[in-house]
């Protein structure tokens, strides 16, 4: 795997795969961040997620940690990972150096806000958002990049989520583009991150849950089996998905050993969404519950983007979110508040 891959996909992976980074004392301009681990890579990506997760299962965030998003926001509408000082003008996306505003992050917040009653400050980052989109349709990480899976996914999820006027022609034609990333059936199915490259489950998962709609996934009562592999770029990419999560509870990292329990959420969430994998979804989300205890916490500390998915996935299945594994996901994500 090319290093200008893992920089461009660390973005929505890094929380999970750097239990290094050290804790930071709060400074004031961080009242009302989740977590206390620092903010410097992940600051927008665990807030928004989240926010989101509370409000799936009705817990709203509080005030301050609705302020301190709104805080984090450029003055063209976009996000950048973390600003630490927010008087000072964001830096234009640069896709060289992987710095600056980021469509991934933008599109989180646009869904973060526009749950929380900011519509504004939400419309503003969709605006950023709709002119960041390439000629060929997809999304790329930073403006000016290369469009890639996980950026797009996340755009359609926004888009989807919060609707602007303006959206007609934008959702199918980021859909069409994803296609263009389909791998065959014969080597797997599921979504290459770029043209050209091998599927990645880190990219499938992200893209299918904006394939298949927004936020927040309602839970179904009679899912459908497992999707088959097909020339239907949803169905391709949910099969690849569903036959390792079925089988071994979870999809593997795709940055060393172990499982991916971010992806393996994401997959759950897109399978409900789309109204199939009844076996993943049942085998999938009994990983999540096993593992909920090591996956939400880091040293001791409260991990706030895997809280906030796996209480979107606890919604989603009907599954309560105060006993998740022994887990009770919205207390923990509270008392993580700065």
């Amino acid at each position: 795997m090319s290093k200008r891959f893992v920089a461009l996909i660390v973005t929505s992976a890094l929380l999970f795969l750097a239990p290094g980074l050290a804790p930071a004392q709060a400074q004031t301009t961080d009242k009302g961040l989740y977590g206390t681990a620092a903010p410097t890579f992940d600051g927008v990506f665990r807030q928004t997620i989240a926010m989101i997760g509370l409000n799936a299962v009705g817990a709203k965030p509080t005030t301050a940690a609705v302020n301190w998003l709104v805080r984090q926001q450029c003055a063209d509408g976009s996000f950048e990972s973390y600003r630490a000082d927010t008087s000072v003008p964001c830096a234009p996306g640069d896709p060289e150096a992987f710095t600056g505003s980021n469509v991934q992050q933008t599109a989180l917040a646009a869904i973060a806000l526009f749950q929380n009653n900011r519509s504004t400050q939400a419309r503003r980052a969709i605006v950023w958002l709709i002119d960041s989109q390439n000629d060929d349709f997809g999304f790329p990480t930073f403006r000016g990049g290369i469009s890639d899976a996980n950026s797009t996914g996340l755009a359609l999820l926004a888009l989807q989520t919060v609707q602007p006027q303006d959206r007609s022609a934008r959702v199918p034609n980021a859909k069409r583009f994803l296609r263009t990333l389909q791998v065959r059936c014969t080597s797997g199915g599921g979504l290459a991150y770029q043209r050209g490259q091998t599927a990645n489950a880190v990219a499938s998962s992200q893209a299918y849950l904006g394939l298949v709609g927004g936020l927040p996934v309602q839970p179904r009562k009679n899912l459908k089996p497992n999707p088959r592999c097909s020339s239907k770029t949803a169905s391709n990419v949910g099969s690849y998905l569903a036959e390792p999560i079925t089988r071994t509870g979870a999809l593997a990292n795709a940055f060393g050993p172990g499982p991916d329990y971010t992806s393996t959420g994401f997959s759950v969430l897109g399978f409900v969404s789309d109204g199939v994998g009844r076996q993943a979804v049942r085998s999938g989300l009994r990983t999540l519950q096993v593992n909920a205890r090591s996956y939400t916490q880091q040293d001791g500390a409260a991990v706030p983007a895997a809280l906030g998915i796996l209480l979107m996935v606890a919604h989603a299945t009907d599954t309560n979110p105060a006993s998740f594994g022994g887990v009770n996901l919205v207390a923990a994500l509270q008392r993580s508040e700065r």
